[in-house]
């Protein structure tokens, strides 16, 4: 078992998954559900907003919206975009076309690479 130091608290824990100890996840959770029921009760509001009024730096809620864990209030139309074209999302880090697009170009390259791998099969005699 791997023993770090908390790089929130400085304790130090045993790392299983999270790389903060038990009770700084705890907090960090406490902290999330908080930004998550601000966003819900007030739709119109902005990041710079939420931020202000939930004590959180604003990084920390585009955070939780591109890793899929809180989706973007109308308030934020605008302030998150898709990382391959630039059109405004509210959950994640790319909008729907995109992925659909990324995900078709994932599965042609996987098809390419298999057949290259199998060869063609055909013997000469």
């Amino acid at each position: 078992m791997e023993t770090k130091n908390c790089p929130r608290c400085g304790k130090v824990f045993v790392k299983i998954r999270e790389p903060i100890c038990d009770p700084c996840v705890k907090e960090e959770e406490k902290i999330f559900e908080n930004v998550r029921a601000y966003v819900r009760e007030n739709q119109n509001k902005t990041i710079k907003e939420v931020s202000e009024a939930c004590n959180v730096q604003p990084k920390r809620i585009l955070q939780y919206i591109r890793d899929g864990r809180l989706e973007a209030g109308q308030g934020m139309n605008g302030e998150i975009v898709c990382s391959k074209c630039g059109k405004p999302i509210f959950i994640g880090r790319m909008c729907e076309s995109c992925i659909v697009e990324t995900n078709l170009q994932v599965n042609g390259m996987k098809a390419a690479s298999q057949n290259k791998s199998k060869g063609t099969g055909m013997f000469t005699r």
